[in-house]
């Protein structure tokens, strides 16, 4: 199960917008500003929620299903990849042209399934969706 602390940063009908500070090990660390290996990072993240139990600046949890991010995975890195490396076998094998030119024709490939990913973003989102509640 993947769990951050965040807090409802706002709120627009049944969409909440949940704000996550995500840091190193270090950034609690008294010595963090001469150290330049403390992190600290800003992650806005888009729930639906239709309890109405949240108010603003409230503190949540937001968890989800570990084979989320395995599915997110999946779709944005394992799939690209696959189709990267047989778009350039199929360009030199049977369209028998030069490496130069399988590459760009692969990465050509790529313009086109990012682009439905991003029409179909609200779709996946629904099967790739965080729930909140409350913080104990």
């Amino acid at each position: 199960m993947i769990e951050h602390e965040g807090t409802i940063d706002n709120i627009n009908g049944n969409h909440y917008t949940i704000r996550i500070t995500q840091s190193t090990a270090c950034s609690e660390c008294h010595a963090k500003h001469a150290c330049i290996a403390a992190d600290t990072k800003v992650k806005m993240v888009e729930v639906l929620d239709t309890s109405g139990q949240f108010k603003m600046n409230e503190r949540v949890v937001l968890s989800g299903k570990t084979s989320i991010g395995y599915k997110a995975v999946l779709w944005a890195f394992v799939l690209p990849l696959l189709l990267l490396m047989g778009v350039v076998f199929m360009s030199i094998s049977i369209w028998d042209v030069g490496e130069l030119t399988a590459a760009l024709i692969s990465l050509a490939a790529l313009v086109p399934y990012y682009g439905l990913l991003y029409i179909m973003r609200h779709k996946m989102g629904d099967k790739l969706a965080f729930t909140i509640k409350k913080l104990n």
